[in-house]
């Protein structure tokens, strides 16, 4: 008598196949995050760059230096040492008020030219960052030579670490730039 011949796949051969599927799941994971948070860091820089324009418009229409325009020589400074801004109340927090209002007068200030609609957040839910510092001069900071400053907390949303995103606008009203206030991070 002839014995049947056994079809199917053997319990190694069956454990082989799922290993080399788990690797494979795991590597194109850990591609599809380094790929999403690539592009949260380009939103956010886009973003920044409207800002940028829209703060370059609103202090040429107005012949003035931002802080003139917002009222405010730092409106990020409401943000500081707060931990995770993502975290902040958008409704009542400092650091959304000031933002929110640093936007909206920035775009009444445009004339029209230039506005931004909706008021851009950045990719993790948090405010971007704006440091007026063209014009400004104190005690402990006397040189009115320092260019503005527009920047994201980053994925972990804590202000001034190395996740962060800042880009330093150039000084318009001074026949020399002293650089920004804070040097350029995560720009390229």
């Amino acid at each position: 008598m002839k014995q049947k011949e056994k079809t199917g796949f053997t319990l190694i051969e069956l454990l082989v196949v799922i290993s080399i599927i788990g690797i494979l799941a795991t590597v194109v994971l850990a591609s599809l995050s380094t790929a999403r948070l690539s592009a949260q860091y380009t939103k956010a820089r886009s973003d920044i760059r409207t800002i940028g324009y829209l703060i370059t418009i609103a202090s040429q229409e107005k012949s003035t230096p931002t802080l003139n325009i917002t009222g405010n020589t730092c409106s990020e400074c409401a943000c500081r040492a707060q931990g995770n801004i993502h975290a902040l109340d958008p409704n009542t927090h400092a650091c959304w008020i000031n933002y929110k209002s640093a936007i909206n007068s920035l775009n009444l200030a445009t004339n029209g030219l230039y506005s931004v609609k909706n008021l851009p957040i950045d990719p993790w839910g948090g405010p971007y960052l704006i440091n007026e510092n063209e014009g400004e001069m104190t005690a402990s900071f006397p040189d009115p030579c320092h260019g503005d400053n527009i920047s994201s907390a980053g994925p972990d949303g804590i202000f001034y670490d190395s996740d962060d995103i800042v880009y330093g606008l150039p000084v318009v009203r001074c026949l020399y730039d002293l650089g920004p206030h804070v040097p350029e991070t995560n720009w390229n």
